[in-house]
């Protein structure tokens, strides 16, 4: 059930629809927000990832932010992967929000968080979510006139 609420937010994202596929996230939210079982709580990281996602395209940073950091407080302790990657793409994602808020040392500590975590993973999808962070710290450290330093790698 979980799955299939999650896809059809993704479907009625795609079809331009945005309060129906927040609604269609907000139900998983509320009905397995409490699970300990991961398959759910995937399917939970995901819905407010993409809820974040979707507030953002609606406009509302703060909420986009929220939801973002819903991600990242219930989950940042898992060890399995899945999560992880929704923890490090919420951060990514929360980082680009922040530099768009004019906010750009606050977005610098989100990619840092990335860095931090999950540099020396093996996997690549948080492998591809570090390299985003180091993209975006370095597009934000140049736009602070800071080019010169050097983030680790």
């Amino acid at each position: 059930m979980a799955l299939t609420l999650v896809n059809k937010g993704v479907a009625l994202g795609q079809l331009n629809q945005p309060e129906a596929e927040i609604a269609a996230y907000d139900a998983v939210i509320d009905r397995h927000t409490a699970t300990d079982l991961p398959a759910l709580q995937e399917q939970v990281a995901r819905a407010l990832f993409n809820k974040g996602a979707a507030l953002g395209q609606l406009n509302q940073p703060e909420a986009e932010i929220a939801a973002y950091d819903a991600v990242i407080d219930r989950y940042t302790a898992t060890a399995l992967p899945a999560l992880q990657e929704q923890v490090a793409g919420a951060l990514v994602n929360k980082g680009v929000t922040l530099g768009q808020l004019n906010q750009p040392e606050a977005a610098i500590a989100a990619f840092d968080a990335v860095i931090d975590r999950y540099t020396a993973t093996d996997l690549p999808a948080l492998q591809e979510q570090v390299a985003k962070a180091l993209f975006n710290k370095g597009v934000t450290l140049r736009q602070l006139n800071r080019p010169g330093i050097t983030v680790p790698v």
